[in-house]
């Protein structure tokens, strides 16, 4: 990660979490689906790894969150600071439609699918696609 990029997403971490809209939206909008309802296709795809997307020598980390924590500040300052020491990628593979580290400038992937099976296989797709060494 980037002094610039960092720095950025250091600078949006605070302990206060704004409304969120959705509520207070969801029901003027016809075409919402249960939250964590997303299709995931089940299809044999064959995703390359991809290099491309980060900076050569740069090692991708992604860090499984499950739910949305309480202090995600907290966790998104610890996140920032390890990415900055170790000059890592942070990736967030997120098991729930919105994980809150969203709002810091983290790269947040949607792990889709309704048995463990289907997680799986999501998240290894999404670790294929952004080249992920490593997965917390």
């Amino acid at each position: 990660m980037d002094a610039n990029r960092s720095q950025e997403i250091c600078a949006r971490i605070v302990p206060r979490d704004a409304d969120d809209l959705d509520d207070m939206l969801r029901p003027h909008d016809p075409g919402h689906r249960p939250q964590g309802r997303a299709l995931f296709p089940d299809v044999e795809a064959a995703v390359p790894r991809i290099d491309a997307f980060k900076v050569q020598g740069t090692v991708c980390v992604g860090v499984r969150v499950e739910g949305h924590a309480a202090d995600v500040a907290d966790w998104a300052a610890r996140l920032a600071a390890f990415a900055l020491e170790r000059e890592v990628e942070i990736v967030i593979l997120a098991q729930t439609d919105v994980s809150g580290y969203e709002r810091f400038g983290f790269r947040v992937e949607r792990v889709a699918g309704g048995t463990p099976d289907l997680r799986a296989r999501c998240e290894d797709q999404i670790v294929r696609f952004w080249g992920i060494d490593l997965v917390l």
